[in-house]
């Protein structure tokens, strides 16, 4: 059963039986390329703790991806480092397996959690960070990230280059 959905992909709670897909997503050097992970073999700590993390957390809320038309767990996503008093979280997406890349999914994936998290959990600010050599990732998140804002006068754009300026940082790495 799914949490939410759209046409083509659902978000359900993260299971044990996701974790040897998500190793094999971890230890892909083509899906972690870009990312904060995959640099040194999946081990079974680091699997039950994303389990705890995504089951047990009180500050984030993590969803596993699938398709829908043929049920195939593709990755996870989520808010993490939830600020409740601040109304705030961090986004985090991993979609894996090469075959799903530049199939829309990302895109579809980061507008539902967006969604959940200003009407669900009323946050105030959605915020990520990516490489900015992930170009697939910014693409989707440009397309995505019309709302990461309650406020309309805050623009992803304006947020990323006061980021951007505050750690001395090129405004294309943050999104």
């Amino acid at each position: 059963m799914y949490y939410k959905k759209s046409s083509l992909i659902g978000l359900r709670s993260f299971l044990r039986d996701d974790l040897e897909n998500y190793s094999n997503f971890l230890n892909d050097e083509k899906v972690t390329e870009f990312m904060e992970m995959g640099d040194k073999p999946t081990t079974e700590k680091l699997l039950e703790d994303t389990y705890k993390e995504a089951n047990f957390s009180e500050n984030n809320v993590v969803f596993s991806v699938e398709i829908l038309k043929n049920k195939t767990f593709i990755g996870t996503t989520g808010l993490y480092l939830i600020n409740w008093v601040a109304r705030r979280a961090q986004f985090r997406i991993l979609i894996g397996g090469r075959k799903n890349f530049n199939r829309g999914f990302g895109t579809e994936t980061t507008k539902l959690v967006v969604d959940y998290g200003f009407k669900r959990l009323n946050l105030e600010l959605i915020y990520l960070g990516v490489n900015e050599k992930n170009e697939a990732a910014i693409k989707a998140y440009k397309k995505s990230s019309s709302g990461l804002s309650r406020y309309p006068e805050l623009t992803a754009s304006s947020l990323q280059e006061a980021i951007a300026k505050k750690n001395k940082l090129n405004p294309n790495q943050i999104i």
